[in-house]
């Protein structure tokens, strides 16, 4: 009993967390700056087109997170979707459009 309460644990995804992804060819950097309150998930996206953008619906369950948030691209706003999965001082993250249209992989760290 007392290892099923550890394994259903939320993983500790609160903190700075840094990562890069490929976009036409251009590294664009993201600092994430998530806050957790039990399974919940929020805070803001840093290095997207706009000013930081807010983590909307922000949800921790075991070790996979996911949020989305909102951006502008060439004047038009669109949702973008994460789905990560943490690994100690690492997340891995899907992140792309909500219609799926683009999507790329991005890792994140944690930052001190």
């Amino acid at each position: 009993m007392a290892l099923a309460a550890v394994l259903l644990v939320a993983a500790d995804a609160a903190g700075t967390w840094k990562g890069s992804f490929d976009f036409n060819g251009t590294a664009v950097a993201l600092t994430f700056n998530l806050k957790t309150n039990g399974a919940t998930v929020s805070g803001t996206i840093d290095g997207l087109p706009t000013d930081a953008s807010e983590i909307k619906d922000g949800k921790v369950d075991g070790d996979s997170i996911t949020f989305w948030s909102m951006t502008d691209y060439q004047g038009t706003p669109i949702k973008i979707v994460y789905r990560g999965k943490i690994a100690g001082d690492q997340i891995s993250f899907t992140m792309g459009t909500e219609d799926g249209a683009w999507s790329t992989d991005l890792v994140a760290k944690r930052g001190t």
